[in-house]
C-alpha cells in the first residue's frame, strides 16, 4: 500500500514538473525550508521555555505553571533531538587508505579539481554491483561532512579503466558547487534522509517523537520523499551531462550502456549459476574469485544485444533514482547503440592488494549467507529428489504433475528446457493455470513468438498477474522489434498489449484500495482453501526457509480473496517476529520474498503478500486464533 501511495505522488509531482518546472523548483524549496523551520523552530520554543522556567524560578521563587515549561520545553527539546540524531553507520566494506591505491585518489583528484567539488575522504570497497558516495553528517551540519565513495568491487570487474573513471565521474558530480545547487542538495539530503524515513515507518519508533511531531511527519516526509525523488531523478541525468564534458560524451553513454548489461547478466546469469554450486558443495564459497574468472570472457552476442535492448526499452523504476537507460542515453544525445563490451577489467588499477580483497570479500559473503547457502542446498537436494520421482512415471503423469516436474528441471539445478512438458500439460487439459503460468513465465529462455500466445493466455485465467504479464510482454516484443519480417505484427501486438496495461493498471489500484480499506486479513482463509492448492513440494520449501530463520515465532499462511478480481486470491504470509528492528525486518522480508519468488511456481499465479504480526493491529492475534489450520510454522510449540 506505501508502495501504491508513493507511486501515485511521485507521479503527480513528475507532472507538476514538466508542466511548471519554476513552480514545482519553488515548491521543492519550500518543502525543505519547512522542515528547517520545525526543527529549529521547536528547538528554539523548547529552549525559551527551559529559559523562562529558570528566570521565572530565580525572579519569582517557585509556581505552580514553572512545572508544565519545564517539562514541556524538556519534552519539546529531547523529541527534537531523537527526531534528528544521526543514524550513522560507517559502510560496510574494505577501507583503502590512499597509499595502497594511489592511482585511483590521484584519479578521484584530478576530477574533484575540474568539478569543483569537495574531496573524497575514504575509499571503501564493497561487494555491490555499483558505485555510490555516501555523506557523513557531524554535529547535525555544525562540522564539514565526510564523503565515502563506495567502489563495488564487482564494478570494477566488469568494465575497462576508462569507463570506470565515467563511472566515478558521473557519482562525484552529485558533490558539485554550481548554481544548479538544488538538484545536488536534494540528491545527497535524500540520501542522508534514510535513516530518518526508516525509523518513522517503525510505528515503535514513532512514539518515542512526541505527538506533536509524530503527526507533522506523518504528514510531511512521504510528501518531501516523493517529491525529493523527482528532484534526485532529473539531477542524475544533469550529473550524467556534467560527467560527459569531462570524459566525452560517446564514453558517458558506452559506460552507461555496459553497466547495464554486465548488471543483468549478473542477475539472471551469474548468480543462478552461483547458487546452483550449493547441489555439489556443502559449505558455501565465495563468489568473488568465479566472478573475476568469467566476467570478462567474451559473452554470447545475441544475449548480449537482447540484453541492451531490454535495458534500453525498460522503463525507470521506483526503487532507485536512477532514470531509464533510454532516458539518460537522450539527455546526452548519444545515439542508441550496443559498443564492445569491455576486454579487460580495472583490478590492476585498483592497487597490488586487489587479489586480497578478493578473498575477504569472498570470507565476508560466506559468513553474511552461509546460512542461506544451506538452506538452498536442502532445496536443490528436495528438488532433485522430487524430480527423481517424478521422472520414472513422466508418460504417465497428469497435467499438474507434468508442470511440476517441468517447473523444477527449469528452477533446479537441472537447467534444463521445461518446454515440453508445459506443452504436454496444455494438451492434456487446455486451461490448466499452472501450465499456461509457468509456459508464460519463461521469458527469453524459449521462442520469443511462440511465448505471446501463452502471455495472453496468462493475462486472462490469471488475472491477479496482468501487471506481470504485460512486463513480460513488453520485453519479448522489444526483442522481436530487432527482425523487419515481423515489423507490422509488432506493431498491432504493441496496441494490444497497450490496451491490457490500462486494464492491469485498473485493477493494481483497485487492489491497493482493497487493501487499505478492508485490511489484510479480510475474509482470509487457512492455505488449505487456495483455489489452486500449493504443491506439498511447495509448502515443504517454505517450510525450510521459516524452519532457517532468526527469531522467527510463529507464521501463518493463508489465502485472501481478492475482492476487486472475483475468483481471484492472494497468497498471504503473517510473520511473528518480536523484538526485530523495523528495518531489520523489512531487509529480511525483501530476501524472503526473492528466494520465494524464484522457488514457488504459486507466486506466477497469484500476488506474494509478506506482513509482520505487528503491523496487522491489537486485533489480528484474535482474527487468526480464529483461523487455525492457517497456522504454518510454530516454534513455540517444540
Amino acid at each position: 500500500m506505501e508502495r501504491i501511495v508513493f507511486v501515485q505522488r511521485v507521479d503527480a509531482y513528475e507532472h507538476a514538473r514538466s508542466d511548471q518546472p519554476e513552480a514545482f523548483r519553488w515548491r521543492v524549496l519550500g518543502l525543505t525550508l519547512l522542515a528547517v523551520a520545525w526543527v529549529w523552530g521547536g528547538l528554539l520554543v523548547g529552549l525559551a521555555l527551559l529559559a523562562w522556567t529558570a528566570l521565572s524560578f530565580v525572579k519569582n521563587g517557585f509556581q505552580g505553571l514553572q512545572i508544565f515549561g519545564f517539562f514541556g520545553g524538556l519534552a519539546l527539546v529531547l523529541s527534537i533531538l531523537r527526531l534528528t540524531r544521526s543514524d550513522w553507520v560507517a559502510p560496510d566494506g574494505i577501507h583503502v587508505p590512499q597509499p595502497e591505491c594511489p592511482r585511483l585518489y590521484e584519479a578521484l583528484e584530478r576530477i574533484r579539481k575540474k568539478n569543483g567539488g569537495r574531496r573524497i575522504h575514504q575509499l571503501v570497497i564493497t561487494q555491490d554491483y555499483g558505485a555510490r558516495i555516501v555523506q557523513q553528517v557531524r554535529l547535525g551540519g555544525l562540522l564539514p561532512e565526510r564523503n565515502y565513495l563506495l567502489l563495488g568491487l564487482p564494478l570494477a570487474m566488469a568494465i575497462d579503466r576508462p569507463r570506470l573513471i565515467a563511472v566515478l565521474t558521473q557519482e562525484y558530480a552529485h558533490l558539485r558547487r554550481n548554481p544548479a545547487w538544488l538538484g545536488a542538495w536534494v540528491y545527497r539530503a535524500r540520501r542522508r534522509m534514510q535513516g530518518l524515513r526508516d525509523r518513522l515507518a517503525d510505528a515503535r519508533q514513532m512514539t518515542h517523537l512526541g505527538w506533536l511531531n509524530e503527526r507533522f511527519m506523518r504528514w510531511y516526509l512521504p510528501r518531501w520523499w516523493a517529491a525529493s525523488f523527482v528532484v534526485a531523478r532529473d539531477d542524475e541525468l544533469v550529473a550524467d551531462r556534467m560527467a560527459a564534458r569531462l570524459v566525452s560524451k560517446q564514453l558517458m553513454g558506452d559506460a552507461l550502456s555496459e553497466v547495464a548489461v554486465r548488471g543483468r547478466w549478473m542477475r539472471e546469469r551469474f548468480w543462478a549459476m552461483h547458487w546452483s554450486r550449493a547441489r555439489e558443495l556443502p559449505q558455501a564459497i565465495g563468489p568473488f574469485s568465479l566472478m573475476a574468472g568469467v566476467m570478462n570472457h567474451s559473452m554470447d552476442v545475441n544475449w548480449v544485444y537482447q540484453a541492451w535492448k531490454q535495458e534500453y526499452q525498460a522503463p525507470a523504476g521506483y526503487e532507485d533514482t536512477a532514470p531509464s537507460l533510454r532516458e539518460r542515453l537522450d539527455a546526452l544525445d548519444v545515439p542508441p547503440g550496443l559498443t564492445p563490451m569491455s576486454s579487460s577489467n580495472s583490478l590492476a588499477w585498483l592497487g597490488k592488494r586487489s587479489e586480497r580483497w578478493i578473498e575477504l570479500l569472498d570470507a565476508r559473503w560466506c559468513l553474511q549467507f552461509g546460512a542461506d547457502w544451506q538452506v538452498h542446498r536442502q532445496v536443490l537436494q528436495h528438488t532433485h529428489a522430487r524430480v527423481e520421482a517424478l521422472m520414472p512415471r513422466e508418460p504417465y503423469l497428469q497435467a499438474d504433475s507434468l508442470v511440476e516436474l517441468g517447473w523444477y528441471m527449469q528452477a533446479g539445478a537441472y537447467r534444463d528446457d521445461p518446454q515440453p512438458f508445459y506443452q504436454r500439460a496444455l494438451d492434456l487439459q487446455a486451461d490448466c493455470k499452472r501450465a499456461v503460468g509457468a509456459a508464460a513465465s519463461l521469458y527469453i529462455d524459449m521462442d520469443p513468438e511462440a511465448q505471446l500466445p501463452y502471455l495472453a493466455q496468462a493475462f486472462e485465467l490469471l488475472p491477479a498477474m496482468r501487471g506481470q504479464w504485460c512486463n513480460l510482454a513488453r520485453g519479448v516484443l522489444d526483442v522481436l522489434e530487432a527482425d523487419e519480417h515481423y515489423e507490422a505484427s509488432i506493431r498491432r501486438a504493441r496496441l494490444e498489449w497497450a490496451r491490457r496495461e490500462e486494464l492491469a493498471q485498473q485493477l493494481r489500484l483497485g487492489m491497493s484500495d482493497e487493501v487499505k480499506d478492508l485490511g489484510l486479513l479480510y475474509q482470509a482463509k487457512s492455505y488449505a482453501e487456495l483455489s489452486e492448492p500449493l504443491w506439498e513440494s511447495e509448502l515443504a520449501v517454505i517450510q525450510l526457509h521459516l524452519t532457517a530463520a532468526k527469531r522467527l515465532r510463529r507464521a501463518w499462511l493463508l489465502a485472501r480473496p481478492l475482492q476487486s478480481m472475483r475468483g481471484s486470491q492472494a497468497l498471504l504470509l503473517v510473520l511473528d517476529r518480536p523484538g526485530v528492528s523495523y528495518q531489520e525486518d523489512r531487509l529480511w522480508h525483501a530476501q524472503l520474498r526473492g528466494y520465494l519468488e524464484r522457488e514457488l511456481l504459486a507466486t506466477r499465479l497469484m500476488p506474494l503478500w509478506l506482513a509482520s504480526l505487528d503491523e496487522l493491529g491489537d486485533k489480528a492475534n484474535a482474527v487468526l486464533a480464529g483461523i487455525p489450520a492457517a497456522l504454518f510454522y510454530d516454534r513455540t510449540a517444540v
